[in-house]
């Protein structure tokens, strides 16, 4: 598949912006372009963004809002939210919604620099678009139980990490339980790194994380940390619970907390850091 551009609304998308579908049940959790691009024009602290395919058409639409405060968090002044993020109901299924949030992180670095902190808030019902946004690497901070339409969830993003958009996990079905190892591999096609650990009940504990030298610096290692619970919940449901023991706290513990993980007691001397998979 054609790999996606995203740039600023430009005046001559308006007509087709105007030709934007989505089912009954989506607008529920999004609008339609036409609904919030005139705000978004008027208030130089919007930015409306089109995201285009490899041919050039239109099939996305987000916003960004600077200085954004969501009623019922406390967030940064300095903070940038996502808003209005949808595709074209046309264009749905051909994997563009994981392409728009992978690229996002990398996007808004590039065109925001002066910002640190990207947020974004999701309907707790609508599982596929959180599981999108903690594969791009957004953590889950907060829950609120009364949101215009129900629960909804916070999403955070730290922008000051680095972020690889063209890398995914797979299962290598030729090592046996209890013992697990999970290729991370660029392109659908190269693999460059390997997460190894064993299964014990519901916990995974990884014993072994590695990225090939010349890769080491671009962050691949945290964006696979990013998304292992995402591949777990679909790969393998019975893990509810990642640990990772290591006697070099002070050198890995900024990799697994930007992996969402949490620094725990010592165990045996060695540093214990856990996530949950499921919550």
């Amino acid at each position: 598949m054609d790999e996606i551009s995203i740039r600023p609304f430009q005046e001559n998308d308006r007509e087709t912006l105007a030709a934007f579908r989505l089912s009954e049940q989506q607008q529920v959790y999004s609008s339609l372009p036409t609904d919030v691009v005139d705000d978004a024009v008027d208030d130089p602290d919007r930015v409306p963004c089109v995201v285009l395919n490899g041919e050039g058409t239109i099939i996305g639409f987000f916003v960004l809002h600077k200085h954004y405060q969501h009623e019922g968090y406390d967030t940064p002044h300095e903070v940038v939210y996502i808003r209005s993020l949808s595709i074209d109901e046309k264009l749905q299924g051909r994997g563009y919604g994981t392409q728009v949030a992978m690229r996002l992180p990398i996007y808004i670095q590039e065109n925001f620099s002066n910002f640190d902190h990207l947020y974004l808030v999701v309907d707790a019902e609508n599982t596929a678009a959180w599981n999108l946004y903690e594969r791009a690497g957004f953590t889950h901070t907060a829950t609120k139980e009364d949101g215009p339409i129900g629960k909804e969830r916070l999403y955070y993003l730290d922008l000051d990490s680095k972020y690889v958009h063209n890398i995914k996990l797979g299962r290598d079905d030729a090592v046996q339980l209890p013992a697990i190892k999970i290729d991370i591999i660029r392109n659908q096609k190269e693999t460059i790194g390997e997460i190894k650990g064993k299964v014990n009940g519901a916990e995974l504990r990884i014993t072994h994380l590695h990225v090939k030298a010349e890769e080491r610096e671009r962050g691949v290692a945290s964006s696979a940390m990013r998304q292992i619970a995402t591949f777990l919940r679909r790969d393998m449901p019975e893990i509810k619970q990642l640990t990772i023991l290591t006697d070099d706290a002070a050198g890995w513990h900024k990799l697994f907390e930007k992996g969402g993980f949490v620094m725990m007691e010592d165990e045996g001397g060695q540093q214990k850091f856990v996530k949950y998979v499921n919550y």
